[in-house]
């Protein structure tokens, strides 16, 4: 059975626009969110700015347990603090590719939730113009 009155119509485009215009905004810009807090954890940013000065991959050497050899002393501190800095160069170039793919996503949502609001309006500025 098909209703064809005018307070059907009058409700069925009311329904259609809070749908639109509302309720899809609030999920793309849930969505969003979800995305950039997943890639947060992806990247893991605390852990890596926590672990951000620690070696690379944990790799220690030891210092001699027994003696003092002066030179062996130097190449082992040598190798740790070469070890710090390859792991401090690795977590910031992680760090700095996931702020940049956070931004990217975040634009991304925001340029679809524009798109999804201006797109009813420009339609129907589109069809106007090419009338005249």
């Amino acid at each position: 059975m098909i209703i064809e009155t005018a307070e059907y119509n009058a409700k069925l485009i009311g329904i259609f626009i809070k749908w639109y215009w509302i309720e899809m905004s609030y999920r793309i810009i849930r969505k969003t969110i979800q995305y950039i807090v997943i890639l947060g954890k992806i990247f893991s940013f605390t852990f890596l700015i926590k672990t951000f000065f620690s070696p690379w991959k944990n790799q220690l050497y030891a210092y001699p347990s027994k003696g003092f050899d002066l030179k062996h002393i130097f190449e082992v501190w040598t190798s740790n603090m070469i070890s710090r800095i390859v792991g401090a160069f690795v977590r910031g170039f992680t760090i700095l590719f996931g702020i940049i793919i956070v931004i990217i996503a975040a634009f991304l949502g925001a340029m679809g939730l524009i798109i999804w609001v201006l797109y009813p309006v420009l339609f129907i500025f589109f069809i106007i113009q090419s009338l005249q």
